[in-house]
């Protein structure tokens, strides 16, 4: 048999025009990924490390070589409190989050391009939490930078903390990771093969689908977030094709873990 054991989602950008506009709405996409510091831990509490990925226009977040070379959180504009944020429980906190603190969701800079319009912030905390928790967090906030389906839009990037034992090995599992990616021009009227980046550190089977539902996608849930025809295949390829340039669209999808057989690329219950 096959169980899903872990999912995480991550948001990133694609825009029909190579030009940067600057706005006042300022995201630019994130993901969330986690694992235990000790697979094999004992006891009733687990250890797990969350880093958080994140990237804003340069406008609002200016991080500069130096802010990245001193280790330095985000710098933002006086007009924006979405950094006092918490990576907060959103699903099942009152029974499956037992001794879950959310960390902040304020990164430290790890890139920046005033070309390209974009910073980009990354954190890790630890965090104890009970054993066979399972619940699910999220930063979720508004001010998208401004997108093709609406100029101000809501986001939520989530992930799911399973601290049950594994039933094949008896050990915690890891979330899987899939990469953030700078925002990705896509051409008008021609087809664009997008290849999201993912992988785990159990070698378990992993599959994409679009994310759906304000706890996964905010106000960009594929497929109407996105232009006609858009596609995502299980193995995290995207085919997508720009209707009209200078369209920017938030692409949200969900990544997921399973353990189990696993036969002629289709995942199948014995």
């Amino acid at each position: 048999m096959t169980e899903e054991v872990s999912i995480s989602s991550i948001a990133f950008v694609l825009f029909s025009s190579i030009a940067i506009v600057v706005d006042a709405s300022h995201f630019l996409g994130g993901t969330i990924i986690w694992s235990p510091l000790n697979s094999s831990a004992t006891g009733t509490s687990v250890s797990i490390i969350i880093t958080q990925i994140y990237s804003w226009t340069w406008e609002l977040a200016k991080c500069t070589i130096s802010n990245i070379a001193n280790g330095e959180q985000v710098p933002i504009t006086s007009s924006y409190n979405g950094m006092t944020n918490k990576l907060n429980c959103i699903s099942n906190c009152a029974t499956g989050a037992t001794g879950y603190s959310a960390p902040p969701i304020w990164p430290f800079c790890t890139d920046t391009s005033s070309v390209q319009g974009s910073s980009v912030g990354r954190r890790s905390d630890i965090v104890n939490v009970g054993q066979n928790s399972d619940f699910i967090v999220a930063f979720a906030d508004n001010a998208w930078r401004p997108l093709a389906i609406s100029s101000v839009a809501a986001w939520s990037i989530a992930s799911c903390l399973n601290l049950k034992l594994r039933a094949d090995n008896s050990v915690y599992n890891s979330a899987p990771v899939a990469t953030m990616m700078s925002p990705i021009n896509i051409p008008v009227g021609i087809a664009q093969v997008i290849q999201v980046p993912i992988g785990n550190a159990d070698g378990d089977t992993i599959r994409c689908r679009w994310s759906n539902g304000t706890n996964e996608c905010g106000d960009v849930c594929p497929p109407s977030s996105l232009p006609n025809n858009t596609i995502i295949y299980p193995n995290c390829t995207i085919v997508i094709t720009g209707r009209t340039a200078r369209d920017w669209f938030a692409v949200a999808l969900m990544v997921r873990m399973f353990y189990g057989h696993f036969k002629n690329g289709l995942l199948h219950s014995s």
